[in-house]
C-alpha cells in the first residue's frame, strides 16, 4: 500500500530553511537545500548530486508544497519550508 509521500519519490525537491533575523520586523534569511526526494519506510528525505541526505523531520513533511514559480525554488516540483533555530549561522556555499 503506497504511503501519502510516495508521490514525492524522484522528484527535484528543495528544502529552504528559514532563519529569523528579526522578529519585530520579520526579516529572515533564507537558504536552500536541493536534490531528489526519496521516501523510505515513510520517511521523506533529500538526496543532493553530491550524495549528501537531509532527513526532512517529520514535524515538516506534511507542509510540502508544489513550487509556485518563485525564482528561489528553480527547477524543483516541489519544496518545503524549515524554520532553523534563530542561533544557528548559515554557512554560503559560494
Amino acid at each position: 500500500m503506497p504511503g501519502p509521500l510516495d508521490y514525492l519519490e524522484g522528484k527535484k525537491f528543495c528544502v529552504v530553511f528559514v532563519r529569523v533575523l528579526d522578529h519585530a520586523t520579520g526579516r529572515v534569511q533564507l537558504q536552500c537545500f536541493r536534490g531528489r526526494a526519496s521516501v523510505e519506510r515513510g520517511r521523506l528525505n533529500v538526496i543532493d548530486p553530491n550524495g549528501t541526505v537531509f532527513p526532512v523531520p517529520s514535524s515538516a513533511a506534511g507542509n510540502v508544497l508544489e513550487n509556485d514559480g518563485t525564482e528561489l525554488l528553480r527547477d524543483a516540483e516541489y519544496f518545503v519550508l524549515i524554520r532553523t533555530d534563530d542561533s544557528i549561522e548559515f554557512v554560503s556555499s559560494n
